[in-house]
């Protein structure tokens, strides 16, 4: 508290304010700091010190914080106002003065004024603090979060536009909105911008979300051959995988012969649902257990023809077997593959 008394008392000398620390302790806050406001609301320094003396003796009067907020959007003290607007947040009654809205949309555009295309590191930081106060604004309502996105997406952010639709209050617009804006982007510039920008801190949990919609895109329209034999291509593992889509990614693989691919997804899988492959175990039988498995589940599918017809220039023998099983009364042949000998390949 002493030393708290000595720091005001310093800003007070500076703005040749004469106080001791016995009659600034004495002194009644509220008519205090609106003393100084009435007096020295011109000068910046004393604006800051009126702000920090409000917050500290929580003098929260809706006229002179309305004055606070206008004199620091004056002066252009962007910095510090965004600090000041994510503490005033947890104070309900003082959203509702005129400068408030219009100093939170202030601050969020304010890196966008001058950014240029592709931004510089420092313009980056700053968008990304936009994104940040975003995350933080109390009035989503009132700002336009599609018109913001279109900002991000004239520098080439595109997961930061993207995560801009995803704070769209309106479930239906939100929807509508990504739906068009995922079929105009590369999801792969999504998954790429979400690891070099968004893998930490305050934003990691949207970046989750922005990583589930771009695989999501990928996989509806069967572009997988984005993400094979690029860094990305686990992420689409997993998340066919948590989602329960093996099967489609399986079909694709298998179809374009990329085995090694099917059979890493298919032992990942049974993996994951209990059922882990023996390591002495060819890859034929993976991809056979993973028939059964599907068979169990009774989740009828027709790729085991492909697989037949490719894995037969790569192992010479496979045994063909059909096992038939009736389901709501229809008569489902599953052609599975047999069993190989070691080495065949």
């Amino acid at each position: 508290c002493y030393l708290k008394y000595c720091i005001c008392l310093t800003e007070f000398e500076i703005l040749n304010i004469p106080y001791t620390i016995e009659s600034f302790h004495n002194s009644p806050k509220e008519g205090m700091i609106k003393g100084l406001w009435k007096n020295h609301n011109h000068e910046p320094r004393a604006v800051r010190l009126v702000t920090e003396l409000s917050l500290e003796y929580k003098v929260y009067d809706p006229q002179l914080w309305n004055g606070i907020l206008q004199k620091l959007l004056a002066f252009n003290m962007v910095d510090y106002l965004r600090k000041v607007l994510v503490t005033i947040t947890a104070i309900h009654p003082l959203w509702q003065i005129p400068t408030f809205t219009r100093a939170w949309r202030s601050v969020i555009l304010a890196p966008f004024l001058s950014a240029s295309c592709p931004p510089s590191p420092m313009q980056l930081d700053a968008c990304y603090e936009s994104f940040v106060l975003l995350i933080k604004c109390p009035i989503l309502l009132d700002l336009d979060l599609v018109g913001i996105a279109k900002q991000y997406v004239q520098l080439e952010l595109m997961a930061f536009a993207l995560g801009c639709l995803l704070l769209i209050p309106y479930s239906e617009k939100r929807k509508q909105q990504i739906q068009g804006f995922l079929l105009s982007v590369d999801p792969v510039i999504l998954l790429q911008q979400v690891i070099d920008h968004m893998t930490t801190g305050e934003v990691a949990g949207y970046a989750c979300k922005i990583k589930e919609l771009a695989l999501d895109s990928i996989a509806d329209k069967k572009q997988y051959e984005k993400l094979i034999g690029t860094k990305f291509f686990p992420f689409l593992k997993q998340h066919m995988i948590d989602n329960k889509r093996v099967e489609e990614l399986a079909n694709y693989l298998v179809d374009r012969s990329c085995l090694d691919d099917a059979i890493s997804v298919v032992t990942e899988y049974l993996t994951h649902e209990g059922r882990p492959i023996k390591s002495n175990i060819s890859p034929a039988e993976i991809l056979k257990t993973f028939d059964f498995a599907c068979y169990n589940d009774a989740k009828p599918h027709g790729y085991q023809a492909l697989v037949c017809s490719h894995l037969a220039s790569r192992w010479k023998k496979i045994e063909m077997y059909s096992y038939g099983i009736i389901n709501n009364r229809y008569q489902i042949i599953w052609t599975l593959l047999g069993p190989t000998k070691a080495g065949a390949r």
